[in-house]
């Protein structure tokens, strides 16, 4: 009995291992995607980059009928450089999903308010993209 529970005992990483990567790999797409910029920057990052690609692939799969993309760019500051900021970063991203292969009709540029609790600098230096799936 002491030789089974041991066994037990190595295997069980092995199987709780394995069941965690099925289950990432079955995950349904998303609705909604996060690209985060530097500060002061409208150039996707590789990593940004990725989430924009994921997010048209998602959108494709899902027939969409619109992709909302809402910029940001902060709360502080002189209005209409955060509001060009804002528009430059939503516009770059909206040329990457015209550039994987979405319809840049159902792309639509919507405009983003933070609310008084969002005071993270990083979550104020990001771009939405919400999938409206077809039917």
């Amino acid at each position: 009995m002491a030789r089974f529970l041991s066994l037990i005992r190595i295997a069980a990483p092995v199987f709780v291992l394995s069941a965690a990567l099925a289950g990432c790999a079955q995950q349904p797409t998303r609705d909604s995607y996060v690209v985060f910029f530097d500060r002061e920057s409208v150039t996707l990052s590789p990593v940004a980059q990725a989430v924009v690609t994921k997010a048209a692939a998602a959108a494709r799969a899902e027939h969409a009928t619109v992709v909302r993309v809402s910029g940001s760019a902060g709360v502080n500051g002189d209005a209409a450089v955060l509001k060009e900021l804002a528009t430059s970063r939503a516009q770059v991203v909206a040329t990457q999903l015209s550039n994987d292969g979405i319809n840049g009709a159902k792309i639509e540029m919507a405009p983003y308010t933070p609310s008084q609790l969002e005071d993270s600098h990083v979550a104020l230096r990001r771009v939405s993209i919400t999938i409206v799936p077809g039917l």
